[in-house]
This record gives C-alpha cells, sequence and structure tokens, in this order.
C-alpha cells in the first residue's frame, strides 16, 4: 500500500514537473524581448523586430502576427539619422496605459554597436481596425550622449510609482541606469541634465521592475542570448525599499556589486530563458519572457508564467507558494 501511494506521489510530482517545463502557447509564438498588455478582449504582445513586431490572442494561448508599430515607408527619420547603422530592426519595447494612451518606449541601435538610443511612441488605442488607431512618434527620449558614460542606452522600462515616472534602462556595457520622466509627456523630466542613478556597474540587460510587499523588485537577464540552442540566458532579480536602490540579493549583497539571486535558468529543453516582462490581470501576475527552445531548433519562443511569492517574499515560479500581490 506505501509503494502504491508512493508510486501515485511520484507520478503527480513528475507530471507538475512536466507542466512546468511544457510550453502550452501555440501559433505565432517566435518572439524575442516580449512585453505584454490588454485592451479590451485582446492580449497584445510587442516585441524586437522591424518596426517593433505585434502579436495578439483572445486567450493567451493561442497567438498570430499583427503586423507592425512602423511599417519600412514610416520609420521615423531620427532612427537613421542618430544611429546610422539602424537596419529598422528595433528592439526590446516597453509598453504602459496612462493619460488615456499608450507609451511603447524601445531601443533604436544595431548589432554590437553601443551607440544607442531610446525612442517612445503614443497611441489611444491598440486596435489596428480603429479609425483612432494611430502611432504617434514622439522622438527620442535619451541616448549614449546623456544616458550616463559608455552605458549602452538599450532596453527600456518605464515604471508608474503614483505620479512620479522613471524609466530604467542600459545593457551589460556599464550596466543599468535610472532616470525621472516627465508622468504626462513621458519624456526626460530634466531634458539638459537628466543626472542618471546608477543601479548596476555591469550586470544586466533586459531590466524590469515590479512592486510587491513593500519592495521594489527588479529583474534583469544575464548570460549569452541569441545564439538558439548554445544560450545560456538566465533571469536573476533583487530587490530595494527604494526605486533607486540600493537593490540587494537574497543575502543582502548590493547589485551595485555585481551581486544578484537567480530567478530562472535553463535547462536541457530551453537552454535560454531570458528578456521578461510583467503583465497583471485580476489577482494574477505573469512573467513574460522568450526561450531558446531545443524542440523548435533553438528558436525564441514565446513564455507566460503565473508568478509567486514565497515566505520570505521573493517572487518564484513555484506553484505550491502563493500567488505574487503586484502594487501599483
Amino acid at each position: 500500500m506505501k509503494k502504491t501511494v508512493l508510486f501515485f506521489l511520484l507520478c503527480a510530482f513528475n507530471l507538475a514537473r512536466a507542466q512546468d517545463t511544457i510550453n502550452p502557447l501555440k501559433g505565432d509564438i517566435r518572439v524575442h524581448d516580449p512585453v505584454m498588455i490588454k485592451e479590451g478582449k485582446t492580449y497584445y504582445v510587442f516585441h524586437t523586430g522591424r518596426g517593433i513586431s505585434i502579436k495578439t490572442s483572445n486567450d493567451k494561448i493561442t497567438w498570430r502576427n499583427a503586423g507592425r508599430v512602423f511599417e519600412n515607408n514610416i520609420l521615423p527619420a531620427w532612427h537613421k539619422k542618430d544611429i546610422p547603422a539602424q537596419d529598422g530592426s528595433l528592439w526590446a519595447p516597453d509598453i504602459h496605459y496612462a493619460n488615456g494612451k499608450y507609451y511603447l518606449y524601445y531601443s533604436v541601435s544595431a548589432w554590437m554597436n553601443f551607440n544607442s538610443s531610446i525612442g517612445l511612441a503614443t497611441n489611444t488605442t491598440l486596435d489596428s481596425t480603429s479609425p483612432a488607431y494611430h502611432w504617434k512618434d514622439e522622438g527620442k527620449v535619451i541616448d549614449f550622449r546623456n544616458g550616463g558614460e559608455g552605458v549602452n542606452t538599450i532596453d527600456p522600462n518605464a515604471f508608474r510609482d503614483k505620479d512620479r515616472l522613471w524609466l530604467f534602462y542600459g545593457s551589460y556595457k556599464a550596466g543599468l541606469r535610472l532616470v525621472e520622466l516627465n508622468p504626462v509627456t513621458g519624456k526626460l523630466l530634466n531634458e539638459q541634465a537628466p543626472q542618471p542613478t546608477v543601479i548596476t556597474t555591469s550586470l544586466g540587460e533586459g531590466v524590469f521592475v515590479i512592486k510587491g510587499g513593500g519592495y521594489y523588485h527588479i529583474f534583469a537577464s544575464r548570460g549569452r542570448c541569441c545564439a538558439g540552442m548554445n544560450s545560456t540566458y538566465q533571469i536573476v532579480m533583487g530587490r530595494s525599499k527604494n526605486i533607486k536602490g540600493p537593490y540587494l540579493n537574497k543575502e543582502g549583497k548590493s547589485w551595485a556589486d555585481n551581486n544578484y539571486s537567480l530567478f530562472l535558468a535553463g535547462d536541457t529543453t530551453e537552454p535560454g530563458r531570458g528578456h521578461n516582462g510583467f503583465f497583471t490581470e485580476g489577482d494574477t501576475t505573469f512573467v513574460v519572457y522568450h526561450a531558446y527552445t531545443r524542440s523548435a531548433a533553438g528558436a525564441s519562443l514565446l513564455n507566460i508564467k503565473p508568478l509567486y511569492v514565497d515566505e520570505n517574499g521573493w517572487p518564484t515560479l513555484d506553484r505550491s507558494k502563493k500567488l505574487f500581490k503586484r502594487e501599483e
């Protein structure tokens, strides 16, 4: 009898592990650097691609291609002028809704070119069938000239904290930074001298911050990306009581000194997992990320998973824990 119970418990454990590792999403799920939002009954994922690629779904499971933000013939002229090697591929978007419109931040760069800029586009609706649908180019927000010495000014994440708006950005080269934005225009609060706050000096890219349990939880990716089955991408985390930091790992050591705690690593089925965003619906917050996937010959696929929190208040994907309660 004991052996039978043990057998069924082992089967249940293995089934749970299998459910954790099998990606249930289907359709057009090839993405890189995804971020997710919902309008009406439709879910939208924006991701790296020519002119910023868009995918939509009615159930968060089956996804389809839904065009792009900027078509080739309407790419803002400042992209090429600012970054001459720019080829129309725009990276790592971030989107949120405020003041009656959507604010979409994105990276203007070129492969292995560390002179990069962050741009902003706005729209009053995400429904491309609406007469009001139109992406307005708001121009450049910040770039390698004023974003901090040596910083690769890409991978934006805008964070609204009550009546203030902040922008996290940066990527490996000289680390991550934080500047304050005008909460109405979405542009720099101090156009002349933004004075970036140093979050890290070398750690991470694809930064994203959410608030919960009285902490600002910071996530970033490290390791090798964009190499298919040879990718080693992983997501790391830290937290702080202050949006400007210092952000600490589970042992109380600072991110500024390249210390972090692991949130999500790869495995044999998905050797690289990273560049996450977060999406909240009802009482559930989801982590949205891409994974280089063996069953797809190393292609980068969309993943969406519920976020939980452990006994010490740290985010986790452990389904036996309580749901993470996100705070605005």
